[in-house]
């Protein structure tokens, strides 16, 4: 398991067991620091948006910044280029974790690198002449103008040729999050929005075209992360540093047992995310967008913040399980259950009371909702989350297919549900559609997960482990 006290100097002790309370304390440190700092990176993510949106705007002017935002969209979707395999090599690492094998983590870091590596070339070799497609600029709205259509080019290669690079890192970030470490990558990522701020300051102090400004929004990521990689692998733990001669072909199999079924998850997740808005503008008009999703991305918001809080368990989970502390896992399942839903729920009711107000102070009256869209939101908004609460358990439990086929079926129900109701419901179609797609996740995720740990424990019982002295340095570094 990781050690923050290593970090510290903390001198190694030679004991060689410790208490299984040790091992729950030390997993729920961990998951909680990792949960704390990634909800300041959120918090000075959002911040740091606030003033660099103003700041862009006038100084790109609404047509540049427009063909910004536009060239973002389309490059999100070369996310699905990680094919799922950087989640998939987290939980390869922390049940290698909790096997306490170095050796067969520092293969599977080895093999991710390689993998990576791979697909960034795979997808530079495709962005370079992609860039250059002609079609773009109908796409991107700017054929009619020329120095847009060329600013358009110019900017697809930048951006696609910074999202290439930083798929080339992206192990930096897994390594981190199968090592319970995950805290290290939400640090690098507020030192990153801190440098996109203070490039976005110089250049509306000193004027800059647009791909001076593309370049100072993708570089800090990019170089942030690098830096992450170097402390890493260069100081924090050296003996994982990646090696071609550590690339192993069952490592590779590992990550691909992992990685497929949640590729699978991520299409499904997207097909519920971006259908929303293209449902409701084919079959209600685009004017109507606005007054679902303004108010939606309220909850939205309480949402992420949720999730944050239970994903850095997703490798507690699998470590725990792979000592066989099903115990812990049960009680850690029930109460990060209790958690969110809880916060989600007592949000919703919050903003059923004032959202009303609330939105017309803040976006105007035009998208201020009914207060029975704003109580369905909540309902599905609560579902969503306890889906997603027990899609952690699952997923680090290492039942990722089983996630994976309960959200294709819930993405269908939700599709086929508010394409049938929108017409004659108007936009409570659309929260009552994901009522209906994910009524009956939360309760059958569970009762699968704690149906599946019962079946294990009960095959068999291991003690508890022997757990390497740098867990004693950590636990008492504090």
């Amino acid at each position: 398991m990781p050690c923050l006290g290593l970090f510290s100097g903390s001198p190694v002790t030679t004991a060689a067991h410790i208490t299984i309370d040790h091992l729950r304390r030390e997993r729920e440190r961990l998951a909680w620091l990792t949960a704390k700092v990634g909800v300041l990176a959120r918090v000075v993510s959002y911040a740091a948006r606030l003033v660099v949106i103003p700041l862009s705007l006038k100084l790109l002017g609404a047509e540049r910044y427009g063909l910004w935002l536009t060239v973002g969209s389309l490059i999100a979707w070369l996310g699905m280029s990680d094919f799922g395999f950087s989640q998939g090599l987290v939980n390869a690492i922390a049940e290698s974790s909790g096997r306490d094998d170095r050796a067969a983590i520092r293969r599977l870091v080895s093999t991710g690198f390689t993998l990576f590596a791979l697909l960034s070339l795979i997808l530079t070799l495709f962005v370079i002449p992609a860039s250059s497609w002609r079609p773009l600029e109908r796409l991107l709205g700017v054929a009619g103008n020329p120095a847009l259509a060329r600013d358009a080019h110019l900017l697809l290669l930048i951006c696609g040729l910074f999202f290439a690079a930083s798929l080339s890192l992206r192990a930096v970030d897994s390594v981190c999050q199968g090592l319970q470490e995950g805290y290290l990558a939400a640090g690098s990522a507020i030192g990153a929005a801190a440098l996109n701020l203070v490039a976005v300051a110089v250049l509306y102090w000193r004027g800059a075209s647009l791909s001076a400004f593309a370049l100072a929004m993708a570089a800090p990521s990019l170089l942030a992360t690098a830096a992450l990689g170097v402390y890493l692998f260069v100081i924090r733990h050296p003996d994982l540093r990646p090696s071609l001669r550590h690339w192993e072909r069952s490592a590779l199999g590992t990550i691909v047992r992992f990685g497929g079924p949640l590729f699978v998850l991520q299409l499904a997740n997207l097909a519920i995310l971006y259908s929303m808005n293209l449902l409701i503008a084919n079959l209600l008009g685009a004017g109507e967008v606005p007054r679902y999703s303004v108010p939606y991305s309220l909850f939205m918001i309480v949402a992420g913040l949720c999730y944050l809080i239970v994903q850095p368990y997703i490798p507690a989970y699998a470590e725990a399980f792979r000592r066989g502390d099903v115990a812990w896992i049960r009680r850690r399942a029930l109460k990060s259950l209790a958690i969110t839903t809880g916060l989600m729920a007592t949000a919703g009711l919050v903003l059923v009371a004032v959202g009303r107000p609330l939105i017309r102070l803040w976006a105007g009256p035009s998208v201020v909702p009914e207060t029975e869209l704003l109580f369905l939101m909540t309902v599905f908004s609560v579902l969503l989350v306890s889906a997603a609460t027990n899609g952690v358990l699952l997923i680090g439990l290492g039942r990722v297919w089983a996630k994976a086929l309960l959200q294709i079926a819930a993405s269908g129900i939700f599709v086929i549900a508010a394409w049938a109701m929108l017409p004659h419901l108007g936009l409570v179609a659309v929260p009552l559609a994901g009522i209906a797609a994910f009524i009956a996740d939360p309760v059958i995720s569970l009762l699968y997960a704690l149906s599946f740990i019962r079946s294990r424990s009960q095959r068999s019982t291991p003690p508890p482990e022997p757990v390497p002295a740098s867990i004693i340095a950590a636990e008492y570094a504090d």
